[in-house]
C-alpha cells in the first residue's frame, strides 16, 4: 500500500501497524504498580485497568535505556510493558537489579503478544473491536491524530488482526515511517538511544510526567527541564531535496558550519517534500532555522504536517 493511502488513513480513519520489532515482559505481584512507577517517567499510580501509557526507562545519570509502552490488563492483574527487541535483556536486568524486597516479578516470557500501534480518529473503535476479540489495550496518542496500543495474546492473535482490518486500514512500516516524521514522532533505536536525554528527543512532552512521585534518574530529568535547555535537540526540517538524505547525514547552518545529524527522514505525502528528523546544536533548534543537508537547504519547523 502506497505510504500517501497510509497517511491519509491515519488522517481520517484509522491507520494499523504491527510492531514486529517489540516484545512484551509481564510484570505481576502485589507491589508492581508500585516498584515499577519508581523507575519508570511516566505516572501508573493514577491508571486503572485497561488503561495504556507511553513513558521511558531512564538510567541514574537521565539518559534514555529504553521507551516503553504500559499496559495494565483488564482483570488488573498484571502490567504488560512493550519495548524494543535490542534493550529487553539489558532492560530486564536493569529492572530487577531494583527489585529487592518487593512482591514483584517479570515473567519469563517475551513472545506471547503481538503488538498493534492504531492511529487515527477511529482508533478507539478498532481498539474496542480488538478488546472483544481478547485483546489487551488503551489509548495511547503519539500523533495527534488520536491512538491507542493492542496487545494480542498469540493465542487470539488471528482473530484480534481481523478484528482490526474490519475497522482500520492495514498498514506497514514505511507508511508508519512517513506519518511519524509528518508528525514529528521520534523513534528509538533511530532518532533517540541511551546516550539521549529525554529533553534533547522532545520527549519530556509525551512521555515524562512531572507530577509523580520519585523514580530513578528524576533528579537529573527535572534539573534539565528546569534549566530549560540542553546542549542539542531533534528537530523536523523540511528539505528543497531531490534525494532523501541517509541517517547519519552531516547537517550544517548556512555558513557550513556543522551543525549535526540526520537521524532519519521520508518523502511526505502529504506535503510532497522530503521531512527528515536531525539531532542538532540547540542554537539552531528554532523553528525558522535555516539548515543545509547535502547540499540542500531546508528550514526547522514545528511540525511537517
Amino acid at each position: 500500500m502506497l505510504e500517501k493511502d497510509q497517511v491519509e488513513a491515519a488522517e481520517k480513519r484509522a491507520l494499523a501497524v504491527r510492531e514486529d520489532d517489540l516484545s512484551v515482559l509481564v510484570v505481576t505481584g502485589r507491589d508492581r504498580v508500585a516498584w515499577l512507577n519508581g523507575l519508570l517517567t511516566c505516572d501508573l499510580a493514577k491508571r486503572a485497568p485497561g488503561a495504556a501509557v507511553y513513558g521511558l526507562a531512564v538510567q541514574r545519570n537521565g539518559r534514555v535505556l529504553a521507551d516503553a509502552t504500559v499496559v495494565f490488563d483488564d482483570a488488573g492483574e498484571r502490567i504488560l510493558v512493550a519495548v524494543p527487541d535490542a534493550v529487553v535483556a539489558p532492560l530486564r536486568d536493569h529492572l530487577e537489579h531494583y527489585l529487592v524486597m518487593e512482591d514483584a516479578e517479570i515473567g519469563p516470557s517475551v513472545d506471547a503478544f503481538e503488538v498493534w500501534a492504531l492511529h487515527g480518529p477511529r482508533s478507539d473503535e478498532a481498539l474496542q473491536a480488538a478488546r472483544r476479540a481478547g485483546a489487551f489495550g488503551g489509548d495511547i496518542d503519539r500523533t495527534g491524530l488520536g491512538g491507542a496500543v493492542v496487545l494480542a495474546p498469540q493465542e487470539d492473535a488471528r482473530q484480534v488482526a481481523a478484528a482490526i482490518a474490519g475497522v482500520a486500514t492495514v498498514g506497514d512500516t514505511a507508511g508508519w515511517d512517513a506519518l511519524r516524521l509528518e508528525r514529528a514522532v521520534p523513534r528509538f533505536g533511530v532518532d533517540f538511544d541511551d546516550k539521549t536525554y529525554p529533553q534533547e528527543a522532545g520527549l519530556e512532552k509525551t512521555a515524562v510526567s512531572f507530577d509523580k512521585g520519585c523514580y530513578l534518574g528524576q533528579e537529573v530529568v527535572c534539573m534539565l527541564q528546569m534549566r530549560g535547555h540542553v546542549k542539542r535537540k531533534l528537530v523536523s526540517v523540511v528539505l528543497e531535496a531531490m534525494e532523501v538524505p541517509a541517517a547519519g547525514a552531516p547537517v550544517t547552518d548556512e555558513t557550513g558550519a556543522p551543525v549535526g545529524e540526520v537521524t532519519s527522514a521520508a518523502t511526505s505525502p502529504t506535503l510532497g517534500k522530503i521531512v527528515a528528523l536531525a539531532m542538532v546544536k540547540r542554537a539552531q533548534s528554532e523553528p525558522g532555522t535555516g539548515l543545509v543537508v547535502g547540499g540542500a537547504s531546508g528550514e526547522v519547523v514545528e511540525r511537517p504536517a
